[in-house]
């Protein structure tokens, strides 16, 4: 078995079954390889009815968070490589070949981490509603990432030794867990970053969307670094609004007026999001998932 991939997820029924299309669509045909699902909801009765041309396992992970899931996943994996993406993303036709390739040539297992970009797609690109429209100016930068030693979890590849050598992922996190774990690999190994290794994700439709997945940031950062330093996280806190009102600040005088007002009112639900979760953090509360 050369590659495992590996999908969390947790009640993305109808996504999973366009990512499971996808994959039967790889290129890859010179060595075995299988996708392990993994159902992330407390009520398992995920199934998939459907026969696809590539072996296929659901796991079921009753501990909440993504990380959790990837690492009862990695435990259950047969490939040598650990193709890690999630249950709402596309990945090109030859997305393992390529994959493949680039581990067939590191002769000296110098590859901790391989990924590539991560481009958005729209429900109708001609009528973006107002979070598309930020996700537009804000997209994944994988590339940036991989300057900082650091990696997303959506389009990673990686000998399954190394990550059973750093332990995998944090369970405890609920966000930030692809971050810590890649920002540790990438002191000992190679994170690679390959332009033509495209896996595609869907730009969130709904503000609320974008209102969670920053709470869910917020809420691993404060994990990481600021559980003992409360007044630390109140400035990291206020530095991302300041940020936000920043960015759209500057987007009034770049982008056409009806971008410029969506994002401004985008950042501003963020920000609300950002205090709201600021306040329950440090008075106790569980983080989001």
């Amino acid at each position: 078995m050369y590659f495992s991939v590996i999908v969390p997820t947790y009640q993305d029924g109808d996504k999973l079954y366009t990512l499971l299309e996808a994959i039967s669509r790889q290129s890859f045909k010179t060595s075995p390889w299988e996708v392990i699902i993994v159902n992330n909801d407390p009520e398992p009765d995920l199934s998939i009815s459907r026969k696809f041309s590539f072996p296929f396992r659901i796991l079921h992970e009753l501990k909440p968070g993504s990380y959790a899931a990837r690492n009862n996943g990695l435990e259950h994996a047969k490939g040598k490589i650990i193709a890690f993406t999630d249950a709402d993303m596309l990945p090109d036709r030859n997305w393992l070949e390529i994959a493949y390739h680039n581990f067939d040539k590191d002769l000296n297992n110098e590859i901790g981490i391989l990924t590539g970009p991560v481009p958005l797609f729209y429900k109708k690109p001609a009528q973006l509603t107002d979070a598309e429209i930020y996700e537009k100016y804000t997209g994944f930068d994988f590339e940036g990432y991989t300057k900082e030693g650091a990696c997303g979890a959506g389009n990673w590849f990686s000998y399954k030794s190394v990550l059973e050598e750093f332990g995998g992922f944090r369970e405890d996190l609920k966000s930030n867990g692809d971050t810590e774990l890649s920002l540790r690999i990438s002191q000992k190994y190679k994170v690679v970053y390959v332009s033509e290794l495209v896996n595609q994700h869907p730009a969130r439709y709904h503000t609320a969307e974008l209102v969670s997945r920053y709470q869910r940031i917020l809420g691993g950062t404060f994990q990481r670094k600021y559980q003992d330093n409360k007044s630390g996280f109140l400035g990291h806190t206020l530095s991302f609004i300041f940020r936000r009102y920043r960015f759209s600040l500057k987007k009034f005088f770049t982008v056409p007026i009806h971008e410029s007002w969506a994002i401004f009112k985008v950042c501003n639900a963020i920000n609300w999001g950002a205090v709201q979760e600021y306040l329950s953090l440090v008075r106790g509360g569980e983080t989001k998932r």
